[in-house]
């Protein structure tokens, strides 16, 4: 398989593995048009009156470690977002960072208002970040880690 093809199954993984896991929740999670331009994900309450939207972004594995030895530990993690998605700003979208773990065990997902990674790439310019990384320390990130309450609250407004 191609990298360009194992990358693109990665991130359709990712959208179903969400997709699934927000339906075992009680949402209605419906996957958009591969491609397509605007969310991944559309996320309801069970009698679809409420909306919110995922931009879904996976990797095989993102933690990162720093150190060695016995000083080795968990430091941040990464997700590549992309400059396009690195500008959204909406109160009612969301980004489902996946961490799948290369499936060793079960993946976790990071819901992420879209106003922080907004503020992460505020002022970065893309003529000299080639590309546009997320980098959260852990101690930023883990709040977010299968937080669900979060589109819980936003889904209720």
């Amino acid at each position: 398989m191609s990298d360009a093809t194992f990358q693109q199954q990665t991130g359709i993984s990712g959208v179903h593995f969400t997709a699934a896991r927000l339906t075992y929740l009680g949402f209605h999670a419906v996957p958009t048009i591969r491609n397509a331009h605007g969310p991944d994900l559309l996320v309801s309450n069970l009698d679809g009156s409420k909306l919110v939207s995922i931009q879904v972004k996976t990797t095989g594995w993102a933690a990162r470690n720093r150190g060695r030895g016995e000083a080795r530990k968990l430091d941040h993690y990464e997700w590549e977002i992309g400059w396009k998605n690195a500008r959204l700003d909406h109160r009612r979208l969301f980004f489902a960072l996946v961490d799948l773990k290369d499936f060793q065990e079960l993946p976790d997902i990071f819901i992420v208002p879209s106003k922080v990674i907004f503020e992460y790439f505020d002022g970065g310019d893309p003529t000299t970040w080639t590309r546009a990384r997320y980098h959260p320390e852990v101690a930023i990130i883990e709040p977010y880690k299968n937080n669900w309450d979060l589109l819980r609250k936003a889904i209720e407004e």
